[in-house]
């Protein structure tokens, strides 16, 4: 990328660090971005410095937020017995998106994942045992929702142990066979885990 103007190059660098992009589409973003309106690239930048400046963590449950605490964190009409534990952000809005859950969240910044090097401490797991552990805290139910996979079963069962001493009832979201699957297509664990999951 020698010949290429350095004010480019930056943009393909930066397009390049994100995740699912490599350097031919961070390239193909940068020249695209290029030849759009002037005004267009500094509003693109502008909304990007606002991200930077604008948003932080809520203070409360980890999620993102304009400002200390977050809107549902706010919100009093919401079930404060009921806490559901998410791994990112980006779950808590898939989870509000289906509007089955009307209770708090904490968000942990991720999922234990020794191989990645992702271990409990660099977690927000020690905030959700304080949050929960607190003898004012109104908690009564915990829902672990996350991706029913190895990080995800690894951080569950850490969290179960340290919940266990807790006045808390824990549970985590059934899995089963998606609909439209084929049982000859699915795997042993996702049968076991629909059988052990049927309803009447």
């Amino acid at each position: 990328m020698k010949k290429i103007p350095s004010a480019l190059r930056d943009v393909a660098t930066e397009f390049d660090s994100l995740p699912g992009i490599g350097p031919r589409a961070a390239l193909r973003y940068a020249y695209w971005l290029a030849t759009q309106p002037r005004d267009h690239i500094r509003r693109f930048g502008e909304v990007l410095a606002r991200l930077a400046n604008d948003i932080t963590l809520c203070g409360i449950c980890g999620t993102w937020a304009e400002g200390t605490t977050c809107e549902i964190c706010r919100d009093s009409q919401r079930d404060q017995t009921r806490l559901c534990v998410v791994a990112t952000s980006q779950d808590l809005r898939v989870i509000e998106e289906s509007d089955a859950f009307r209770g708090r969240y904490h968000v942990l910044g991720g999922l234990i994942d020794p191989i990645e090097g992702r271990t409990p401490d660099m977690l927000r797991i020690s905030q959700l045992v304080t949050r929960v552990s607190n003898p004012e805290s109104p908690i009564k139910e915990i829902i672990l929702a996350f991706d029913p996979d190895v990080s995800g079963d690894t951080t569950a069962s850490y969290l179960l142990k340290r919940f266990e001493n807790l006045p808390v009832t824990v549970s985590r979201l059934a899995r089963g066979l998606p609909t439209g699957a084929q049982l000859e297509y699915a795997d042993g664990n996702t049968i076991a885990d629909a059988i052990n999951n049927r309803r009447s």
